[in-house]
């Protein structure tokens, strides 16, 4: 049963946490809206397309500040203890600062554990929801489904690549169509328009107005058409009109088995790797940051709540330069996806329990 003691210090650093929460997470929009108020004006976006888009934004920022928050929020809530005497008070009673911190601990492994869950579950979505409102704002994309820059891969390996897809009229702009063996291109066709036909076989892709090579070897015959039919192509118009979603919009199992089907078409798979492993680590550096944070704030004496600030900055700073520099090492392959995405942590880690040892109880 947690203690009248317990309750106290977990409230305090709740409302500390959430403070700096909600701080950040303000600063977030404002800088946002700063570099961007220009777009929003000259694309002439809706107030509801610029609701939308913080909307949908903000899980990824909430995610992306849980460090700091974390931090900030354990060193004013523990700074502000120290300073008021309230922790020597605890000790003289015979209260150790471990056993004080307890209900903080546990309180930032359920953080974790939460924090995973969000960036697992909402994070994704959200994201592929702000990609959608960012281009249609843009003019990238519209919300009847047209789009600019399509590429798309269907079945025994053909690829679409369309400058533009109108889905309201079903035809794209400016298209390139390819079939390959996975090594090499076989037969290509470029024309000015793809266009979605009924016909008696049923309703087909036409490319019109363009050229088709048929590609052997080092020989290619090049032969003008005025209409094409891509009887080989098994897309749909909503295909096209559908974006797709990249590997920040996945959650843990989409983002595994785009890896899985990614490594046996021969790709290198490694960044994804990485990125998967961050998936899992980053959630949890709350846990690693808590424990370095709470016996720094827990010993100060005089520092109050510009000194924590600053100290929370500057670890911070460090912190996220890790992870930075443990992502690119396992981006390029100097480190294995796993630690790379845990280097931060692995670090950060083994510092905290040195300074947790040498803390005085």
């Amino acid at each position: 049963m947690m203690h009248l003691l317990d309750r106290y210090v977990l409230r305090r650093h709740l409302y500390s946490l959430a403070l700096s929460g909600i701080a950040l997470w303000s600063i977030a929009i404002v800088v946002d809206l700063i570099e961007n108020i220009d777009t929003f004006i000259d694309h002439e976006a809706e107030l509801s397309q610029i609701v939308r888009y913080y909307v949908y934004r903000s899980p990824y920022w909430i995610v992306l500040t849980l460090p700091i928050t974390t931090l900030l929020g354990t060193l004013f809530s523990l700074t502000g203890l120290a300073r008021r005497s309230e922790i020597t008070a605890a000790k003289a009673a015979g209260i150790s600062l471990h056993r004080l911190l307890a209900p903080l601990y546990l309180f930032a492994l359920l953080f974790a554990g939460a924090a995973y869950l969000f960036t697992d579950v909402i994070v994704p979505p959200a994201t592929f929801r702000y990609n959608s409102t960012r281009d249609e704002i843009r003019s990238y994309r519209r919300a009847d489904g047209s789009r600019r820059q399509v590429l798309l891969q269907d079945v025994k390996g053909q690829f679409i690549f369309a400058r533009s897809y109108d889905h309201t009229r079903r035809r794209a702009h400016d298209v390139t169509w390819e079939r390959t063996d996975g090594q090499q291109t076989l037969e290509r066709a470029v024309g000015r328009q793809l266009q979605w036909r009924s016909s008696a076989a049923g309703e087909r892709w036409w490319l019109v107005d363009g050229h088709y090579h048929s590609l052997d070897g080092d020989h290619a015959v090049t032969t003008p058409f005025d209409s094409l039919v891509l009887s080989q192509l098994t897309l749909l118009p909503a295909d096209l009109a559908r974006q797709q979603r990249q590997p920040e919009e996945m959650n843990y199992a989409q983002l595994e088995k785009y890896i899985e089907r990614a490594r046996s078409n021969g790709e290198d798979v490694t960044r994804h790797l990485v990125d998967l492993n961050l998936k899992v680590s980053f959630p949890f550096t709350c846990v690693v940051i808590f424990c370095l944070g709470a016996p720094l704030a827990a010993n100060a004496r005089r520092s109050g709540r510009a000194n924590a600030f600053g100290l929370g900055v500057l670890i911070c700073f460090v912190f996220y330069s890790c992870v930075k520099a443990g992502q690119a090492l396992g981006w390029n392959g100097v480190l294995g996806p796993w630690l790379g995405a845990w280097l931060a942590n692995v670090v950060f880690g083994l510092l905290s329990i040195i300074y947790l040892r040498r803390t005085h109880t």
